[in-house]
């Protein structure tokens, strides 16, 4: 979907302050595995006063905030885990040193704080998986035209999980494996380190990329080896992803134009932790392990000067974990590795209704499945289909 922002500009002595304000307001009906729920709101803000000192420092203060009323499934504890309803608050600051050749230093600071409720009568704050996230980096970058660049970053974050307390006790009822039954297991402490760039392409078109490297330590989550026993050492992950997005002008004619993109994304994660499921008594090494790519495209119909829009979008993906074997409905063991498809297309179209103001309609659909029919703890089967309407506004 095409964007558009108006930036106003006012100076105080010798800053000048240019404040980007976006927001979105949707309501509707969404269905999870045909089930239908009443009502389903979405919601998002974010506002940015970028400050600018002068040609050669900048400040740029940010809060984003998302509310969802959908159901929807987040992996967090390595596989898919239904939530009834979720909301995220994030507040940064990026200290930017520009330089007339084209350089750019970059210092960035940030917190973020995530609550996702299980239940509809579980109150906010209180979520087991509600999380944390502190972290802090340093990013270069050179441009040597408009829109063209290269960059270098260096990320460190920490992931913490207050509520999730020792489930020792319930473990088995619960489904969870040995390495998940104790306080703090969850909490992580990440590097990161990130290469992109965006280029011209053939056809007025441009090519964004992306590659990183993540190196993430569990503090508290100790192996499990194969009678079950945790052991001393602490589960290490490593994240490789990759991300390719072209984009080309198809169309552009006086009065309306057509644009189109096509990516692709491969994410890798690789872990040396086992799983012992102590309601079967099996173990099953390098159950964290997957390998995910993703292939997405999307098409973008603008017609006016203050365009009203249409953007149909869809995207399908494969997840084949390492060594994660398959279970029946009963929870019995296959000999089969555990693999996840995934299918995802929606609409959405926008018209202008007053200055910064666009009238929204978005209608989505995702079907997921997998050759594992084990639901209890993982959500492997499921559709979801959504209608929301509302508006945006942009200044």
């Amino acid at each position: 979907m095409l964007s558009y922002v108006v930036c106003l500009s006012s100076s105080a002595g010798a800053v000048e302050v240019n404040p980007v304000v976006n927001a979105q307001l949707l309501g509707g009906q969404y269905f999870f595995n045909g089930a239908d729920h009443s009502f389903g709101a979405v919601a998002s803000l974010s506002a940015a006063p970028y400050m600018k000192f002068n040609d050669a420092w900048s400040l740029v203060p940010l809060y984003s905030g998302n509310y969802n009323g959908t159901q929807q499934v987040q992996d967090l504890i390595g596989g898919g885990t239904l939530f009834q309803e979720s909301q995220d608050h994030t507040g940064s600051l990026k200290l930017i040193r520009s330089f007339d050749s084209g350089w750019k230093l970059k210092a960035i600071g940030a917190y973020s704080a995530q609550y996702l409720r299980e239940t509809t009568d579980e109150s906010w704050g209180g979520g087991l998986y509600d999380n944390r996230r502190t972290s802090g980096g340093a990013e270069t970058e050179y441009s040597w035209d408009k829109d063209r660049f290269v960059r270098f970053a260096y990320d460190y974050y920490a992931i913490r999980f207050p509520n999730y307390t020792s489930l020792e006790s319930q473990g088995d009822a619960q489904g969870l494996g040995r390495e998940l039954n104790a306080p703090d297991v969850l909490d992580t402490h990440n590097n990161a380190l990130t290469v992109g760039s965006q280029i011209g392409l053939p056809g007025n078109g441009f090519l964004e990329g992306t590659a990183s490297y993540t190196w993430s330590h569990f503090s508290s989550e100790h192996l499990v080896d194969l009678s079950g026993d945790l052991v001393s050492g602490l589960r290490n992950d490593d994240i490789e992803t990759l991300s390719l997005q072209g984009t080309w002008p198809i169309v552009m004619n006086t009065g309306w134009k057509v644009f189109s993109s096509l990516g692709y994304t491969w994410n890798h994660v690789l872990s040396n932790q086992n799983h012992y499921d102590a309601q079967e008594f099996f173990f099953d090494p390098d159950y964290y392990a997957y390998l995910t790519q993703t292939l997405q495209n999307t098409w973008t119909l603008a017609v006016g000067e203050d365009p009203w829009t249409l953007g149909w979008n869809w995207s399908i993906s494969h997840q084949q974990y390492s060594d994660r074997l398959v279970q029946d409905d009963l929870g019995n063991y296959g000999t089969d590795k555990t693999h996840v498809n995934g299918f995802f297309t929606g609409l959405t179209f926008t018209y202008p209704i007053a200055k910064g103001f666009k009238l929204n309609a978005i209608t989505q659909f995702g079907w997921n499945d997998s050759n594992n029919q084990d639901n209890a703890v993982y959500q492997y089967h499921y559709n979801t289909q959504t209608y929301l309407l509302g508006f945006s506004y942009a200044y």
